[in-house]
């Protein structure tokens, strides 16, 4: 995934998402299947300006301070975990 000049591998959001919710495991495999090559985001997408850039949904402020501590939280309308890239 390309965010901004920062790209941050599937693989690598998997693996923090999983060691930080680990019952995370099997709505990961459901979202990936679900959007497996159906737009250029998968299962994981960024925020940018408080919004799900898959979706452009944009995010409540308490969820979106959740985050901001480096926790995934999931969109509320399309699902796909959300994250906060590295700047």
């Amino acid at each position: 995934m390309i965010v901004g000049s920062t790209v941050i591998q599937e693989e690598e959001l998997i693996e923090r998402l999983l060691t930080q919710q680990p019952s995370a495991k099997a709505t990961l495999e459901r979202l990936r299947m679900r959007f497996e090559g159906r737009s250029a985001y998968g299962a994981f997408a960024p925020i940018g300006n408080k919004c799900c850039r898959a979706c452009r949904v944009t995010i409540a402020w308490e969820r979106l301070q959740r985050a901001r501590t480096g926790m995934f939280i999931t969109c509320a309308n399309c699902a796909r975990f959300l994250y906060v890239a590295a700047e």
